[in-house]
């Protein structure tokens, strides 16, 4: 299945809930472990042809390079993903296709770890184009290993879950790590 652009804004915005053997739950406690690594389903109520995919993946030897990855389940299909610390390159070539917000970022090397946020767009291979997160409006543009992490780790999770609409209510539970 093909997903277009509209197809795409569309499945980030349908509200959705955290399903757990088969039950849908309201609300969620995710212990926050080193390195955390957690994977949740997630079903819409409004509408049930689709099914979807929350990663949550922070690397074993930098506690900093984390990834967030939200995906229509089904198709594979990466619909967004925020990196933190951690490297990308932009296609070069713009298509008919690219919204205008990334023609800027053509070729861009994010080599340097710069924070950055993947969109799915229609045309190009799963979530292929990123730009800054300090572009972007994704509210929190960094994550530093400083006094401030488990703080900061804890509400990108919260922002992330708010950004893709899971209405499931999540607590964190602050481990030492």
């Amino acid at each position: 299945m093909k997903i277009s652009n509209e197809q795409a804004e569309y499945l980030l915005k349908l509200p959705k809930k955290i399903v757990e053997n088969d039950q849908l739950l309201d609300h969620l406690v995710i212990d926050q472990e080193f390195p955390l690594s957690k994977r949740f389903e997630l079903v819409s109520e409004k509408d049930d042809e689709f099914t979807f995919l929350w990663e949550i993946q922070q690397s074993k030897k930098n506690s900093i390079r984390v990834s967030f990855h939200y995906q229509e389940n089904d198709s594979k299909t990466g619909l967004l993903r925020v990196d933190y610390n951690s490297g990308h390159k932009n296609p070069e070539k713009i298509s008919e296709l690219l919204p205008e917000r990334f023609h800027p970022y053509a070729g861009k090397d994010f080599s340097n770890n710069e924070h950055h946020i993947h969109y799915h767009v229609q045309g190009y291979k799963s979530l292929a184009w990123a730009i800054p997160l300090m572009e972007d409006e994704f509210e929190i543009k960094e994550l530093n290993d400083d006094a401030e992490f488990n703080n900061t780790f804890g509400g990108i999770i919260k922002l992330f879950a708010t950004t893709v609409h899971i209405e499931t209510v999540i607590t964190i539970n602050t481990l030492l790590l």
